[in-house]
């Protein structure tokens, strides 16, 4: 699969589910790629996980996610640890700025967070697509996409920062 044919299967998801908070999809998501960690990682499992955490139960937040505060580096994991790692790095983000920073009506541009990282997008939608769409800049449209799981981290990390 090219990032432009993720891209496009991305763009979709408004059109088949409803949207629904960033920290419970990502919890959601969280649990979902757990249960996957014995298999590999393919394109197509990876928009089957993406497109089940939008209506897969969240778990309650892991009450020791909050000590994390910085973003995982994809050179200090594995490819599978590092696409949970940014997960539980951006719920505890999330978590720390709480309703304010992430519902207020200047959500269109940045905020940062109380730890110092940027973020631009505050629901699963924006942050799926602007994530497809600037890995799909970053590494060509026609490219073929990465097949291993930290592609997912990636995913969510360019979503976060990308506009």
């Amino acid at each position: 699969m090219t990032y432009a044919e993720f891209y496009a299967r991305i763009e979709n998801f408004p059109n088949r589910f409803s949207n629904r908070s960033l920290a419970s999809y990502l919890s959601a998501l969280h649990a979902l790629t757990e249960a996957r960690q014995a298999g590999p990682f393919t394109a197509e499992l990876c928009l089957s996980l993406l497109e089940r955490a939008f209506t897969a139960e969240s778990v309650p937040f892991d009450a020791a996610w909050p000590v994390i505060r910085t973003a995982p580096a994809d050179t200090e994991y594995a490819p599978f640890d590092y696409a949970c790692a940014v997960m539980r790095f951006q719920a505890a983000e999330l978590h720390r700025m709480g309703g304010g920073q992430t519902e207020n009506g200047c959500r269109d541009f940045s905020a940062f967070s109380e730890t110092g990282h940027a973020w631009y997008n505050f629901d699963p939608f924006s942050l799926l697509e602007c994530g497809a769409r600037g890995m799909a800049d970053l590494n060509g449209e026609e490219a073929a996409v990465q097949e291993s799981w930290d592609f997912l981290g990636r995913l969510l990390e360019m979503g976060r920062v990308y506009e």
